[in-house]
């Protein structure tokens, strides 16, 4: 029996650019947004990490010059896991349901799928590919920064609550490097400030503790704005485990991908024999960072 195999994007009633699939799924993770993207990655890469050993001037005459600053470039390999998914659709659910009546063509026309029930497979996919890749994220981030000598090590001890969340929070400013601190203040040539990453346990914490240091509450936390902490945003990172959160410039985390605009990041395949269309996805991803040594990670220790 042959199978016809079409693209689910390149058809009206597929009604979809062959592009969005990784950008809806990175937007409904809004974390992954404020990462640094490396595209184009099979397996590995060296990503390049630009740096100064020094960055001071001497004092000198006019035809006097001392060498006294070196500009490097490190590399760090970074890889990639390959994930899938896959969905069957048999025309005699269809049928029996309203949607049905969309079976215009009739139940052995490979083109027959309700476009807008097909819209929302595609976007029930990229929802779940974006809970896949902030799981992925968060195993990925944290157990690289354990394992990495440059990382900021802050011990907090205990299990993190309402009451303790803002003193460990302070603990953790208090290791921040001197690169970090003049990010946050504002020093010459300093992009982008660090920020705290909570999952969704410190974050509640966090919440709660802000508030009840008012007596009368901030309009802003009763409408569930989250206020900035030491200068420095406080973003939700679901994926984290409990007792852990971490500091870093969103930008120093890095997300790789294979192709942020890859065609084939969703497809379909129509199979005459048992009338059902087969929707599926495959694409790679992977977290790591460029500078652990602007990392603080908060953590009971082992």
């Amino acid at each position: 029996m042959a199978i016809s195999a079409t693209n689910v994007q390149s058809h009206d009633w597929g009604d979809r650019r062959p592009d969005l699939f990784i950008d809806y799924m990175v937007k409904s993770a809004a974390v992954l947004n404020r990462f640094s993207l490396v595209d184009g990655v099979k397996n590995k890469v060296n990503v390049p990490i630009f740096d100064v050993t020094s960055s001071a001037f001497a004092t000198g005459d006019d035809c006097s010059f001392t060498d006294n600053t070196t500009a490097d470039i490190d590399e760090k390999e970074m890889t990639v896991e390959t994930f899938s998914y896959g969905f069957k659709n048999c025309k005699a659910v269809l049928e029996k349901s309203y949607r049905g009546l969309a079976l215009k063509k009739g139940q052995h026309n490979p083109e027959t799928m309700d476009a807008e029930f097909r819209n929302w497979v595609f976007d029930y996919f990229a929802k779940l590919a974006a809970q896949k890749a902030l799981t992925y994220a968060g195993t990925e981030l944290i157990s690289e920064m354990q394992g990495d000598a440059s990382v900021i090590d802050f011990d907090v001890a205990v299990a993190l609550t309402s009451g303790n969340i803002l003193d460990k929070m302070e603990g953790a400013y208090a290791e921040m490097s001197d690169v970090m601190l003049s990010a946050i203040y504002g020093d010459a040539d300093r992009e982008f400030k660090p920020a705290y990453f909570l999952g969704t346990k410190a974050y509640q914490a966090y919440q709660i503790a802000i508030a009840e240091l008012h007596t009368t509450t901030p309009e802003g936390i009763i409408s569930g704005q989250i206020p900035t902490y030491y200068g420095m945003e406080v973003v939700h990172f679901p994926s984290l485990a409990d007792n852990k959160f971490f500091i870093s410039a969103p930008n120093n985390l890095v997300m790789l991908t294979d192709d942020y605009n890859d065609v084939r990041a969703i497809d379909m395949e129509y199979e005459a024999r048992e009338n059902s269309d087969y929707i599926w996805g495959r694409f790679k991803l992977g977290f790591s960072y460029y500078k652990g040594q602007e990392i603080v990670l908060a953590e009971i220790a082992a």
